[in-house]
């Protein structure tokens, strides 16, 4: 994976610049002080190497896991010194956090833009998120790595990304009941952690969905008509089935 999605220096980028922009709050309390991308009054040679280990600690972290990878791995794939790592992120867990911030920054991007009046019914939200997966379908396989990773190793970093997801699907969640969009009947504890059930099981069992389908879960058209079955169950919630004759 490593070498087939390694980010070329100039070009290739994980994420547009637009996309850096929206991301810029998310990753401020993470060390990212300013923009990823855009910066008059920084030195653009650091500025570009705090960007190049970002996102190639990204990709690292996906292929190995966070324990293989050293320092001197991140250093040199994204052709700085070690001593650049402590300088922006203070540790490499300095510059998990800050990569960790970037993933998250991924989904948030998916509700920028999107004023809650144009997001009235399932087909609505899962508008918005078609044009999400055009933003960022050829980074998905890094992505969806990233996370496997890191929830499958069971440590503090998978429980720290897992936390830091389900804040992000709470406020979803939240964001749409206020906006009316949920069936009075659907559990407002369990629905996050039901979405997040649904997002992870569909990135750890993809392999099989593959092979039963012919084609991954995450292919375009298969991608789209998942979503609008998500989104339907996760608003209307399942029907409960009449009584029978003679019983409550």
């Amino acid at each position: 994976m490593y070498s087939a999605l390694t980010v070329a220096r100039g070009r290739g980028h994980l994420a547009s610049d637009a996309q850096m922009r929206n991301s810029k709050q998310s990753a401020a309390k993470h060390g990212l002080t300013g923009d990823l991308a855009l910066a008059t009054d920084v030195d653009s040679e650091v500025l570009d190497g705090k960007e190049r280990l970002i996102r190639q600690a990204f990709i690292l972290f996906a292929d190995k896991g966070f324990d293989s990878v050293t320092v001197r791995d991140l250093a040199s794939a994204s052709e700085v010194s070690v001593g650049l790592i402590n300088h922006h992120f203070g540790s490499k867990e300095g510059l998990r956090e800050a990569v960790d911030a970037y993933f998250i920054a991924q989904f948030e991007d998916a509700l920028k833009g999107a004023a809650p009046e144009q997001i009235n019914t399932p087909e609505d939200h899962a508008v918005v998120i078609d044009h999400w997966i055009e933003r960022h379908e050829k980074d998905w396989p890094t992505i969806v790595a990233y996370f496997r990773r890191a929830v499958l190793e069971e440590s503090d970093w998978g429980f720290s990304l897992f936390e830091r997801f389900y804040g992000f699907v709470q406020a979803s969640v939240t964001r749409m009941d206020a906006d009316g969009q949920i069936a009075p009947q659907v559990d407002r504890l369990w629905l996050p952690l039901l979405w997040l059930y649904m997002e992870i099981g569909t990135m750890i069992f993809d392999p099989y969905v593959k092979r039963l389908l012919g084609k991954s879960g995450y292919d375009r058209e298969l991608w789209s008509r998942r979503h609008r079955a998500y989104m339907s169950l996760i608003r209307k919630g399942i029907r409960p089935a009449a009584p029978k004759d003679g019983l409550a």
